[in-house]
């Protein structure tokens, strides 16, 4: 790695948690460049250099913090294994703790300034679950990943679909979506 690589990389990751930093104490569109740049030692031409305004700032630490979340999950095999325990480990396992700068990025002010969350959410599930070498990357995965993903996210972030408190709503919703992996991946679970 060059010099200059490695300037880059300083330059960035000193960007970063500048950015992270200022998140905690404010949203991301009460930040300035000014301030972002005062706070990671940097000239404002500088940030410019890496992003086009603080907004892709945001894209980029939302798009990390979520891809570090999903990568700590164990479930992505299970769904090529037993999809039972794929379904429960995915929905109802306990999420870790998240992290102050994580529930920062997380805020409802916050998050309306990442209209293309949901997507970089499903893109970043997708490269887990293929990550796990089961399932070839193309097209026809990827729209059947798509297709139970999206449907699974939907009711992690709509909580109120499913009562937690009741074994039955819980056993209803693992059956109901293991028969569609099952339809859905014949050649793992094909009859």
């Amino acid at each position: 790695m060059s010099k200059t690589d490695l300037r880059v990389i300083k330059t960035k990751r000193a960007i970063q948690q500048a950015g992270l930093t200022l998140i905690l104490k404010k949203p991301i569109n009460k930040i300035t460049i000014t301030e972002l740049a005062q706070t990671a030692l940097i000239n404002k031409g500088t940030f410019y250099l890496h992003y086009a305004d603080i907004y892709a700032l945001y894209d980029e630490l939302l798009a990390t913090a979520a891809n570090e979340a999903i990568q700590q999950s164990t479930a992505y095999p299970l769904l090529f294994q037993d999809n039972q325990a794929f379904v429960r480990e995915f929905l109802f396992a306990d999420s870790p703790a998240l992290q102050p700068t994580q529930l920062a990025l997380l805020k409802p002010e916050n998050l309306r300034f990442a209209p293309d969350f949901p997507k970089v959410l499903l893109n970043s599930f997708k490269q887990a679950i293929y990550q796990v070498g089961k399932l070839p990357q193309n097209r026809e995965n990827d729209l059947r990943l798509t297709f139970l993903l999206n449907g699974m996210i939907s009711l992690l972030v709509n909580p109120t679909l499913i009562d937690r408190n009741d074994p039955d709503c819980i056993n209803f919703t693992v059956q109901f979506i293991s028969r569609n992996i099952e339809e859905t991946f014949l050649e793992f679970y094909g009859k």
